[in-house]
């Protein structure tokens, strides 16, 4: 399996070691498969067998390969908490990027939990542009972009602001808003009904597609081409994030969030619980010219508050407050300092993975196994 880098735990294969692996399958370059003992919804777990005393549970991810998920955190919390209930006589080892509730989890004395902090699932997915720090400006000519991907009623939330704010006349948007249905035929032309407006004003989704920074012409609509791209966005100073699976609690960076860094932009995310904090405790320097930690916690969608509203408000306070080179040349040592960071992020990983092939086979009582040794030494 060439194409995995990462998940170098999956070599330690022991009698009484079950691995338990959930999400999509990993093809590799022959088109041969790695297929994980369930899919992203944890649900068959509840009735599968567990045969061996040490059970080792960890999504599909690495930096080759990406697994979206449907379920939310506490549903998949609670399946896995009931599987770790109803076998009291076996062991359990979490591997976890944000789709589980680790403290829920470490409340039972059979489970012990690892939280990832360098994996970055779809690191292969982002931009193509140079990876030097010279790229990064000092100066910036916009307050923001905000790169909009398909239908969805939180960003189409983001963009009736915008719109309505007039934001749009000295920011870059573009909210294509291309249909889920569509996007893995790759083929997409200027007619209006292969766009889905989702959730905004009527009105306003006359407007799309809408883009208004790149010629028209030069815009790839399909799925792959689009995310592949380098944009004309390293003059902007922040980068509002509309994030994928916003609404299902987990902490769930795409290559959107992790753009962010490459521009050297000051990054708002919205999406799960703890997605500003995600980055940070990857090692991602996060300002607090806006007080991100005010919302960073709280869900996308909640009765009586709205996330959203918090950081319309404050964005709208920094923006009529300071000019955007003032905070830009604050900034910009540290947008440096995140992309030198970022590009180390493969090795950091593996750093880690080393510790987590030690408490792998602390667990196990393997420590001392000469034929492992080399996954932590």
């Amino acid at each position: 399996m060439s194409r995995i880098k990462t998940n170098s735990f999956r070599q330690i294969n022991l009698d009484d070691l079950q691995h338990i692996v959930f999400g999509d399958a990993v093809y590799n370059n022959n088109g041969e498969a790695y297929h994980p003992t369930v899919g992203d919804n944890l649900e068959p777990l509840l009735n599968y067998k567990l045969s061996k005393k040490y059970n080792l549970i960890y999504q599909n991810d690495g930096f080759d390969f990406a697994c979206d998920f449907t379920p939310t955190k506490k549903e998949s919390t609670d399946v896995l908490a009931k599987v770790i209930s109803d076998h009291s006589d076996k062991k359990f080892m979490v591997i976890d990027h944000g789709r589980f509730d680790s403290f829920t989890l470490r409340q039972y004395k059979n489970c012990q939990v690892w939280d990832r902090k360098y994996l970055a699932p779809f690191y292969n997915w982002t931009h193509k542009g140079k990876r030097d720090p010279a790229v990064i400006k000092t100066n910036r000519d916009h307050w923001f972009t905000s790169i909009l991907g398909r239908a969805d009623v939180n960003r189409s939330n983001i963009f009736n602001w915008i719109v309505n704010n007039r934001l749009s006349l000295n920011n870059k948007v573009s909210y294509l808003c291309y249909g889920s249905e569509t996007r893995e035929i790759n083929e997409y032309n200027d007619k209006q009904d292969n766009f889905i407006a989702t959730g905004g004003d009527p009105a306003l989704e006359k407007l799309i597609p809408y883009n208004n920074f790149e010629n028209k012409d030069d815009i790839p609509l399909d799925n792959v081409g689009r995310i592949s791209k380098d944009m004309p966005l390293y003059d902007c100073l922040f980068n509002i994030v509309v994030e994928t699976h916003a609404t299902k609690q987990s902490a769930f960076h795409t290559e959107k969030s992790l753009n962010t860094i490459l521009y050297g932009h000051v990054p708002v995310i919205i999406g799960g619980e703890g997605s500003m904090k995600k980055l940070q405790d990857m090692g991602i320097i996060i300002p607090d010219y806006i007080k991100w930690s005010i919302w960073d916690d709280l869900p996308v969608q909640e009765l009586n508050l709205s996330k959203i509203d918090v950081i319309k408000r404050q964005l709208h306070k920094l923006f009529s407050e300071h000019t955007i080179n003032d905070i830009a040349n604050d900034w910009h040592p540290y947008a440096v300092n995140n992309l030198k960071h970022f590009n180390n992020l493969e090795k950091m990983c593996s750093e880690e993975e080393k510790e987590i092939c030690r408490w792998i086979l602390t667990a196990t009582h393997n420590i001392s196994n000469p034929k492992y040794q080399r996954l932590y030494n």
